[in-house]
């Protein structure tokens, strides 16, 4: 099987999310995409993220419609920071190829990362950029990656979208409409438990 594993706060998840998760299931190829709330980001100001449940609910909603989509409270059980590399050894499996889906601007700090390495050992990175300066930033870190570390990258053709999750949390607060912006499953979520007001 192939699988890719798409972590994020997702503080709240967005169609942005959701259409990215699918567009790299049809252009790899993916028999699944398991979206993973994380619990605590260790790269990240996590002051401003609501409670794990609410987050690993919302998911949910957003990706029942969609069989290639699949979520996990793996990172949410865990507790503590959500180190990847710990993620990928519990979900590792004989039969399956790992993928790990970034966004461009966590792609270019992976080095940095929580035993990078042994990321790069075991999963291909799927990232995608946000425009076409993205895309060349993108390829020049590429390079870099694959000389130093033999990682393993696959560039989406297209971009991520323009949608995030602060916009969103934002525009929640001050009471503008977001409809167009998350599921909505989601949005009766968001405003059943009055969240992000």
């Amino acid at each position: 099987m192939r699988r890719a594993i798409y972590g994020g706060s997702f503080n709240p998840i967005h169609n942005d999310h959701i259409r990215l998760a699918l567009r790299f299931a049809e252009q790899f190829e993916l028999d699944k995409v398991t979206l993973i709330p994380t619990y605590s980001t260790p790269l990240k100001n996590n002051s401003h993220i609501i409670d794990g449940e609410h987050r690993y609910r919302m998911c949910l909603l957003a990706a029942q419609d969609y069989p290639v989509l699949e979520v996990s409270d793996i990172e949410l059980r865990r507790k503590g920071e959500s180190y990847t590399s710990d993620t990928i050894k519990e979900l590792m499996n004989d039969d399956d190829s790992l993928y790990l889906i970034v966004g461009a601007d966590m792609y270019v700090t992976l080095d940095r990362w929580h035993e990078f390495q042994f990321i790069f050992d075991h999963v291909t990175i799927l990232v995608a950029p946000r425009d076409e300066l993205d895309y060349d930033s993108l390829e020049e870190k590429y390079l870099e990656y694959k000389e130093k570390f033999n990682c393993r990258t696959l560039i989406a053709h297209q971009g991520i979208g323009e949608l995030s999750s602060t916009v969103i949390r934002e525009g929640i607060a001050s009471g503008a409409d977001v409809s167009a912006m998350v599921d909505p499953l989601v949005l009766d979520y968001i405003q059943k438990h009055d969240l992000y007001r």
